[in-house]
């Protein structure tokens, strides 16, 4: 579909965002009148706003899905429209009628609910089977102020009787690859990207992270305990408010990327080792927030409504 970014104020791309959205509409009203759905989801982003305006001109039903804490303009405006509002974390319900927004979770992987034994998975990815491991996700194109750190840090974690699996993103991996190489230590295991990630979920005891809704969703649904390090630059600054949401929670701890260094980040892995109990209690918290079956939750209350 025709689409382009909604702005705040007003500007000559203004007129060209209006214009495509009223050629997307008509797209979209073509495609709609051909299939005829029941119910229409729409999960945000401007891409959506066209699909949705259109089923609305049609009085169809729909539901809109809101993937972070603090919703984007799109579903904002569009929950007006809706039958039904899905949200991921609590805190989102207080932007959206009461009567019909409902907390589902995100839609996860079926495969992340069924994690190999940990031993097993840490064997599969080269790691020391009975070594505390600290898995390292910056998002699937990675993060480099947190590839920074990490790399910061590995002459301090190379005390402490821990390993690092780090998952550094595919245009950041030579780079990172050359620093882990340059450490020498056999305690840290960089990675591109993982096709499957049951093996690093289930080899890990603690998570560093930036917290995007997937991420987050993906964490607590495997009910691992976090350190959460938001992107400062996402919309709306949700990455923190995620976050946030978990660590209020008792699932997590957020550290800015203004207040994370090495041997800050140090001192946070040696605490918990200090404290598996602490820890543990931790990843109990992150498990209750977890919602592994969102997907079957937001399927159901469409079927309700269709």
């Amino acid at each position: 579909m025709t689409s382009r970014p909604l702005k705040r104020v007003f500007s000559p791309g203004t007129v060209l965002t209006a214009a495509a959205l009223a050629r997307g509409l008509a797209e979209a009203l073509g495609a709609l009148n051909r299939f005829k759905p029941d119910v229409v989801i729409g999960t945000g982003g401007y891409v959506s706003a066209s699909v949705l305006l259109a089923q609305a001109l049609r009085r169809g039903r729909i539901i809109i899905h809101e993937q972070n804490a603090v919703p984007g303009r799109t579903n904002l405006w569009l929950s007006r429209f809706a039958c039904k509002i899905c949200v991921t974390f609590e805190d989102s319900t207080r932007y959206f009628p009461p009567g019909k927004t409902f907390v589902t979770g995100l839609p996860i992987r079926l495969e992340l609910l069924s994690l190999p034994v940990k031993e097993d998975a840490r064997t599969a990815l080269g790691l020391e089977p009975g070594r505390f491991t600290i898995l390292v996700l910056g998002g699937s194109q990675g993060a480099k102020r947190l590839n920074n750190v990490i790399a910061d840090a590995i002459p301090l974690l190379s005390e402490l009787p821990v390993q690092v699996l780090h998952q550094a993103g595919e245009r950041n991996y030579e780079e990172a690859e050359a620093r882990r190489e340059s450490a020498g230590w056999d305690g840290y295991r960089v990675y591109a990207y993982f096709d499957d990630m049951r093996p690093a979920y289930g080899s890990a005891d603690l998570v560093v992270s930036r917290c995007g809704a997937s991420t987050v969703a993906e964490i607590t649904a495997v009910g691992l305990p976090a350190i959460f390090m938001p992107y400062p630059y996402a919309y709306a600054d949700h990455q923190r408010y995620n976050g946030e949401f978990v660590a209020r929670k008792g699932g997590g701890i957020v550290i800015s990327d203004a207040e994370i260094s090495p041997e800050l980040l140090t001192g946070v892995v040696e605490r918990f080792l200090k404290s598996p109990a602490d820890l543990a209690k931790m990843a109990e918290a992150s498990r209750r927030l977890g919602k592994p079956h969102a997907a079957r939750d937001i399927a159901a209350i469409a079927g309700r409504i269709a």
